[in-house]
């Protein structure tokens, strides 16, 4: 039994980015319908999935503000106020695939 209802497969370059903190290489999403948003720093738009914040331990939460706040240098609060208000995207072009066990999507 999976632990998530929605989930995205990392793919390889995926894995180099978020690896460390989805050992197992699946990243629970809201939905497995891609959406377009442009991503700060990136001039072009891309394809996302929303992160399922809720659903990551406070281990996984910890490290992905860590990660961010070292990138972008603006504060682990300020990140964290961001992703609630808005959501964390993931790259379509990090994943291989998605999934679900949502049955009600397909009928």
């Amino acid at each position: 039994m999976r632990k998530y209802k929605t989930w995205a497969y990392l793919n390889a370059e995926g894995k180099a980015v978020w690896g460390g903190v989805f050992v197992d290489g699946e990243v629970p999403i809201q939905s497995i319908i891609a959406q377009s948003a442009t991503l700060e720093g990136i001039d072009k738009t891309e394809r996302v999935f929303l992160v399922a914040w809720k659903e990551l331990t406070a281990q996984q939460q910890d490290a992905i503000l860590s990660k961010i706040s070292k990138r972008s240098g603006a504060s682990k609060d300020v990140i964290l106020k961001e992703v609630l208000k808005v959501g964390l995207p993931l790259r379509q072009k990090y994943t291989e695939g998605c999934g679900t066990s949502r049955l009600e999507l397909f009928s």
